[in-house]
């Protein structure tokens, strides 16, 4: 889920590890061939059934917030950064000092540029820190 640059081939050619975006599976059919990604992965979320554990969304986000679950059982734990036009400010507040996630709101407008590919490469989500447990804390 986070984009990566390639320095060689410039802005046509950003590369991304996953496609979180609405298109899902047909990203790979219309946009990966016309700039040259192979086959990308994808979290759908077509027909996403809400489960157990999943985060509470508020009734009045529950639109612009419907891709949260699937991407956060997507990532499984692991750094991620989603990039998108619709994130809520909420969910972007709660995860500003997360290391672990970035979320990127992007103007539809102009769409993904370069100083979004920078932000993402100048400080990528990382592992989560685990707290160290000192002998004297344990006993």
């Amino acid at each position: 889920m986070v984009p990566l640059s390639s320095q060689r081939h410039g802005p046509a050619s950003w590369r991304c590890k996953v496609d979180p975006s609405s298109w899902e599976e047909h990203a790979n059919t219309h946009i990966s061939p016309a700039i040259g990604l192979p086959e990308l992965p994808f979290v759908r979320f077509t027909g996403y059934v809400p489960q157990p554990g999943d985060p509470r969304v508020p009734l009045m986000e529950l639109l612009s917030a419907r891709k949260w679950a699937p991407l956060l059982r997507y990532a499984a734990g692991r750094p991620f950064a989603w990039v998108d036009d619709v994130i809520p400010p909420r969910l972007v507040r709660n995860s500003l000092l997360r290391r672990d996630r970035l979320l990127l709101t992007v103007d539809p407008g102009p769409g993904l540029e370069r100083h979004h590919v920078d932000r993402l490469l100048s400080r990528p989500p990382r592992p989560r820190a685990v707290p160290t447990i000192s002998r004297w804390a344990a006993s």
